[in-house]
């Protein structure tokens, strides 16, 4: 064989590895060990509180080890929704808008503090590398900024009738939740429903109708095809057409604290 045949061989292999291994994260997957990481990938539910959490948080146990408890359901930590007037505000910044590399943010993921500054030490805590390289490329690719979907009222800037149709249609979220949205009750026996968590709480019902729900047949909108717009959509027609919802016009409302329900914070 010539050494420009050997050489093309050499290439084609190359590339194909390189797919492999580019094909292997799973940004969609990241979304939902960001939400539930043991929901996911079957670890043992921590105990005790993370090593990182602060002494100011107000939370303890498993619920200190998931990555939105801390970075936010709108990935912008204690400069979002999770802000110093919140229950859930421990004064950690998002992740949104990151400047780390993918190997930095699987260093930081990864290992203890001993090790990286700041390390998180899932890789002692139950992630395997193949479960952080899925978180890193939720990070990296399917973070958005919320703030263009939710106002700072609580408020998502969504058509309801477009959104009734997706959530009717396209999304069948009708299926399992019910046409008025209550044949799941996410807290029971609370009454909290899907239109509850559009009201109460829009960036972690934007964040699980684009990434789906740990543990559970509800698949990722975005995964799926369906863009970040017909997401707030969908929200939009839950706030004001479903049960639980609140009819909320432009000018605000009164939504309360978004812990003022542990539903499926």
């Amino acid at each position: 064989m010539s050494s420009r045949k050997i050489a093309g061989v050499v290439l084609i292999v190359a590339v194909m590895l390189l797919s492999t291994v580019v094909a292997v994260a799973d940004e969609f997957r990241g979304g939902l060990l960001y939400d539930k990481w043991w929901a996911v990938n079957g670890s043992p539910e921590p105990t005790g509180d993370h090593p990182l959490y602060p002494p100011v948080g107000q939370k303890s146990g498993s619920t200190t080890f998931r990555c939105k408890e801390c970075h936010g359901w709108d990935y912008q930590g204690a400069d979002g929704a999770y802000g110093p007037s919140n229950s859930h505000f421990t004064g950690i910044p998002g992740v949104f808008g990151t400047t780390l590399s993918a190997g930095e943010l699987f260093d930081l993921i990864k290992n203890p503090d001993t090790i990286t500054t700041n390390g998180h030490d899932f890789g002692n805590i139950g992630l395997a590398d193949f479960d952080i390289n899925d978180l890193v490329d939720f990070l990296q690719i399917e973070l958005i900024d919320t703030d263009l979907f939710i106002s700072p009222g609580a408020i998502f800037f969504g058509d309801e009738v477009v959104g009734e149709v997706d959530y009717n249609g396209d999304a069948n979220c009708w299926l399992c939740h019910g046409v008025d949205g209550t044949n799941i009750d996410l807290h029971p026996p609370e009454g909290v429903f899907v239109g509850t968590v559009a009201s109460e709480n829009p960036w972690e019902f934007i964040h699980k109708v684009r990434m789906g729900q740990p543990n559970s047949p509800m698949p990722s909108w975005s995964q799926g095809g369906g863009s970040d717009q017909e997401a707030a959509n969908i929200g939009r027609h839950a706030q004001i057409n479903l049960t639980g919802g609140t009819l909320i016009f432009e000018d605000g409302f009164e939504s309360g604290d978004t812990s003022s329900w542990s539903g499926t914070q």
